[in-house]
């Protein structure tokens, strides 16, 4: 299987060993309108809008994503190295394969970390599942 998201133009299964699993269809929601002025008048029904030039929100996005390493050596310099690129300095970019867009990010937070040690075909492996939670600007 070939893994083809990115980081700063840094594979995130090849140079990470990461995978996000789940949450990028919420990258494709159209953000939330911010509010603007509004007028109530009294001797009319309904409330008037002021629709003139929109502005929109950032969203924030939840990603459920999963490490995938030989060992547990390998799965904290993968870790170390991922949330290093992800929290530097400004916006990071997210390059989603399956929508061929690139997002402008930064970190917010994570959550929900699993770890778990499994077999496969008699190799140890170490996963750890979490979510990534991230800021998206509106572009």
């Amino acid at each position: 299987m070939v893994f083809s998201d990115k980081l700063n133009n840094r594979n995130l299964y090849d140079d990470f060993g990461l995978v996000i699993q789940t949450g990028t269809q919420d990258l494709l929601k159209y953000p939330e309108r911010k509010p603007r002025l509004e007028n109530d008048w009294a001797e009319e029904n309904g409330k008037e809008y002021d629709l003139k030039e929109p502005r929109f929100r950032d969203k924030e996005v939840v990603l459920h994503c999963a490490f995938k390493a030989d060992n547990d050596t390998q799965f904290w310099q993968n870790y170390d190295a991922f949330f290093a690129e992800l929290t530097k300095e400004d916006w990071q970019d997210l390059y989603i394969h399956d929508h061929s867009k690139t997002y402008k990010v930064f970190y917010k937070n994570t959550a929900e970390f699993k770890k778990s040690l499994k077999r496969l075909k008699n190799v140890p492996k170490v996963f750890v599942k979490f979510e990534l939670i991230l800021q998206v600007k509106f572009e």
